[in-house]
């Protein structure tokens, strides 16, 4: 390169280095940058306005519903064409209560909200749902929501994605299982199991 300078005008030389130091300072300073604004988003979580961040790395419920109640409203959507495809299309909203343990009666510390699509194109006894709930939670000590969405199928432990939330759980990112433990004439019973990934 010192080489190939020697031979050109000494101004265009010059003018050659000042364009290579301009890009090199160019390019450093927008590594700093994206560095900096990297290191934004990790700010104390102690200065976020609300509830304590929740910062465990496992969530346990049970979601309590009763079949033929208000709070699951089968008819939200019909099957787009019942005789050549079945349910496939069928939507269902529901509101149902999450309690701490087992148990109707235990404590309620939020809600289950959301909706469910019949995603099984052909009719069949296999169940196949793709589903998007809101967990409004409050324990007392934290609050906030949470957003997971996933494949349900008949067949438990179903996987989901934790794919957001607010409060207490703002950004939540991780995955989960929903599996039935109980069925009992109208009465169904979940346990949501969810575990979370931190950067």
């Amino acid at each position: 390169m010192a080489a190939v300078l020697t031979r050109i005008d000494p101004s265009a030389s010059m003018m050659i280095l000042a364009l290579v130091s301009g890009l090199l300072i160019h390019h450093a300073s927008q590594n700093a940058v994206a560095v900096d604004s990297g290191s934004s988003c990790n700010s104390d979580s102690a200065k976020w306005p609300g509830p304590p961040p929740f910062r465990e790395c496992r969530l346990q419920y049970y979601v309590q519903v009763v079949v033929g109640d208000v709070s699951l409203n089968k008819n939200l959507l019909p099957p787009l064409n019942q005789s050549y495809s079945g349910p496939f299309g069928h939507a269902e909203l529901f509101a149902f209560n999450a309690t701490d343990k087992p148990e109707q009666a235990s404590t309620r510390i939020g809600f289950v909200r959301g909706f469910t699509i019949d995603s099984a194109y052909k009719a069949s006894d296999i169940v196949d749902l793709i589903e998007v709930e809101l967990i409004s939670y409050d324990d007392g000590k934290y609050k906030g929501t949470i957003q997971i969405q996933g494949e349900i199928r008949a067949i438990s432990a179903n996987e989901v994605a934790i794919v957001g939330g607010t409060g207490s759980f703002r950004g939540a990112r991780g995955f989960g299982f929903i599996e039935r433990v109980l069925l009992d004439g109208p009465y169904r019973r979940f346990h949501h199991d969810l575990h979370f990934i931190y950067n």
